[in-house]
C-alpha cells in the first residue's frame, strides 16, 4: 500500500477563508492544516468506532452472564432436593431431628 492517499475535499467558502485564515497566522499551507484536522477527525472516529463495538461485545457478554444466572437460579420442576440431602430422617445415615 501506499504511504499516502490522495483525498478531495470541498469546503463551503465560509469555512475555506477560516481555514487559510487560520493556517495563515501560523504561517502554514492551507492544505497541511486541512490534512492534519481530517486526519484527526478520522483518528477519533475510529477510536470511537473500536469504543463502541468493544461495548457492545460487553452488553453482549453481560446479558449471557444474566441469562446463565438466571436459568441457574430458576425452580427446578423435576429434581427433589429432599431426596439429595444425606442428613435426612429415616435413610440409616445421620439423623439431625
Amino acid at each position: 500500500m501506499a504511504d499516502q492517499v490522495k483525498l478531495t475535499i470541498t469546503l463551503e467558502a465560509s469555512l475555506a477563508a477560516r481555514l487559510s485564515a487560520a493556517a495563515a497566522e501560523r504561517g502554514w499551507a492551507s492544505e497541511s492544516l486541512a490534512a492534519d484536522c481530517v486526519a484527526q477527525a478520522l483518528e477519533v472516529a475510529i477510536r470511537h468506532r473500536v469504543l463502541i463495538e468493544r461495548m457492545e461485545q460487553v452488553d453482549a457478554a453481560i446479558l449471557d452472564m444474566a441469562q446463565a444466572v438466571g436459568e441457574l437460579g430458576a425452580p427446578s420442576t423435576g429434581i427433589d432436593l429432599s431426596q439429595i440431602c444425606r442428613y435426612r430422617k429415616g435413610t440409616g445415615g445421620p439423623d439431625l431431628a
